[in-house]
């Protein structure tokens, strides 16, 4: 494997949102917000797919999934949920492991950063 991002990970991050997250927030802040999207992330995720399984409305988890992943800095992640925030359910079941695969590679990308005061 190499270091070098794939051309899909050239817009994984908002840098310039990164940037002044890192600028404001301490270390212990910007683990604790990482800690909070890991986790909720992944249970946002689960609950928009299974909301899209059993025919449910998706568009507030997607909505939702988009507002954390944008303010965040997780700028592909939130771009894809925006677009199945109005998207049929099953596109969300298409997209799914995708969107699990861009939360880990947008939290591995936001975990390589430190604050400026770290």
């Amino acid at each position: 494997m190499t270091d070098m991002p794939n051309a899909q990970d050239a817009d994984l991050l908002d840098e310039e949102q990164v940037s002044l997250l890192l600028e404001v927030l301490t270390a212990e802040d910007w683990s604790a917000s990482l800690d909070g999207f890991t986790d909720n992330g992944r249970k946002t995720i689960d609950s928009m797919i299974a909301q899209a399984r059993a025919g449910e409305p998706h568009n507030r988890t997607a909505h939702t999934l988009k507002g954390t992943s944008l303010n965040l800095g997780a700028a592909a992640l939130g771009r894809l949920a925006k677009e199945l925030e109005q998207a049929p359910a099953t596109s969300v079941l298409v997209q799914a492991e995708r969107l699990y695969d861009l939360l880990d590679r947008s939290l591995g990308a936001l975990r390589a950063r430190k604050p400026q005061g770290a």
